[in-house]
């Protein structure tokens, strides 16, 4: 439902999506080029070729963030566009609700639709764009070079890969329902603040103040708690994907020591493959993030689209009778 709107701004999410793979692929090629330095030219003294290196090096750096200055402003055109016709069309569809549809949706939790889950869907179709792009073909190329320079130490980077994979899924699938009652609790802050705002006076007359302020206490103290329940599990991703990364690094650098004693791998190669094992880390704990924006996106992606799905049970058939002159005077 969501590709409707997307489609409209093909071109703008394509550039983006281009630009940002320009950028993984430049940065595949730095582990390439810190291996040719240490193998070539620090391994023989050469400062020349160092020199040189050092140039490609902040050619890729340059070209590296000129490329993700496009992809980011491509990728804030295709959200912020995406953003504005989904606010347009339920501001439209709210206009046609009659007051069955508005007790039922209720005002507080259209606004907060309206605003902060469409804020939601922009992120994640930005976050789409500028870094799903991104991650997946980093990591894929990462393991692909790292099977071109030893083919047997390539199976580190796929069982690290794969664990790192599996954490990260399950810590993403527990943390996913807690978003969608995060913005429940959101509706019923927006509710209260409503009715505060309109019923003041009443308040004021009944002296009601302390019975408002501990039943906004109350709402926003729920919403506190979901949101530390779930940053509590979130934050597991980070020493899970750290612990194996560097646990990785490690069999790869102790393996590759034999290899190296018998000539068949270069020192370089072992740095190489170190990166190509950070590389990895990077995309991964990128994707995690993206995930974690994709839970919030599709409890907001249900309450928007629920919006635009709900039809006024009154409805105009289009249908008028030109009354004569007397039966107006009637």
């Amino acid at each position: 439902k969501l590709l409707k709107y997307a489609k409209e701004y093909k071109f703008s999410a394509t550039l983006g999506f281009l630009f940002k793979i320009f950028e993984a692929v430049l940065e595949l090629c730095v582990p390439v080029v810190m291996a040719s330095v240490i193998d070539k030219g620090i391994g023989n003294n050469d400062t020349s070729y160092i020199l040189k290196c050092g140039l490609v090096l902040i050619g890729l750096a340059v070209f590296g963030y000129l490329f993700a200055l496009v992809c980011q402003w491509y990728a804030s055109l295709t959200s912020q566009s995406v953003g504005t016709q989904l606010r347009k069309d339920m501001y439209h569809q709210i206009n046609t609700y009659d007051d069955a549809n508005l007790d039922t949706l209720t005002a507080p939790s259209l606004v907060t639709r309206l605003i902060n889950d469409v804020v939601q869907i922009q992120l994640a179709v930005a976050m789409t764009i500028r870094l799903t792009s991104r991650a997946p073909f980093l990591m894929i190329g990462s393991l692909f070079m790292a099977f071109m320079i030893s083919g047997s130490l390539s199976m580190i980077f796929v069982v690290g890969a794969i664990i790192l994979a599996v954490s990260m899924f399950s810590i993403t699938i527990i943390s996913m329902p807690y978003f969608s009652r995060i913005q429940k609790l959101l509706d019923k802050i927006a509710l209260i603040a409503r009715e505060n705002l309109k019923g003041v006076r009443v308040i004021r007359a009944f002296s009601n103040q302390n019975h408002e302020i501990k039943r906004f206490n109350k709402e926003t103290k729920n919403q506190k708690d979901e949101q530390v329940k779930v940053g509590k599990i979130q934050a597991l991703l980070n020493p899970f994907t750290y612990l194996i990364v560097n646990f990785a690094i490690i069999i790869i650098i102790y393996a590759s020591g034999f290899q190296v004693n018998v000539g068949s791998l270069s020192q370089g190669e072992v740095i190489a493959l170190v990166n190509y094992m950070n590389s990895i880390l990077q995309a991964l704990i990128v994707f995690a993030n993206v995930l974690s924006i994709y839970n919030k996106a599709t409890a907001s992606y249900q309450r928007v689209f629920e919006v635009l799905e709900t039809k006024p049970k009154v409805e105009d058939q289009g249908v008028y009778e030109t009354l004569t002159p007397i039966e107006n005077m009637i």
